[in-house]
């Protein structure tokens, strides 16, 4: 018997909820979860290249590629040769990029700020414990 407002029902919706108001945001920037997830990842690692965005993305290099020259036509992104190895690319936000970026990250702040007034100041560290320990616990690996 389900009961409609289990746990699993609870984090399932708030899910859905936080991905369509962060769709929202990335949709007024004409830009799929993917390719943000690329520059925020650019962001953080300035000089990587395509393959280890690939890997944190969790795609094949072939649609990898597709991003990239997404990112690269839009000229969010440049790839240059690596100082030391002509063939390994690094990739770099342009200015447009970064900005991109940085929306991006205002787009996750906002509504982390409106789970931090949804809940009560002494709940949310209980909440933040509880919530770590039931991912531990789902993502242990047996």
């Amino acid at each position: 018997m389900e009961r409609s407002h289990s746990i699993m029902s609870l984090l399932y919706q708030l899910a859905n909820v936080e991905t369509q108001l962060l769709n929202q945001a990335l949709s007024q920037q004409n830009l799929t979860n993917e390719q943000a997830r690329a520059l925020n990842y650019i962001r953080q690692h300035p000089a990587t290249n395509q393959r280890a965005v690939g890997d944190y993305l969790g795609r094949q290099a072939a649609s990898t590629s597709n991003l990239m020259k997404s990112l690269l036509t839009r000229e969010l992104v440049t790839r240059e040769p690596a100082p030391n190895n002509d063939r390994e690319k690094q990739l770099r936000l342009t200015p447009a990029g970064e900005q991109c970026a940085q929306q991006i990250e205002a787009a996750f702040q906002q509504v982390e700020q409106q789970i931090h007034q949804a809940v009560p100041v002494e709940q949310v560290t209980p909440l933040e414990k509880t919530l770590t320990t039931l991912l531990q616990q789902l993502t242990k690996e047996d």
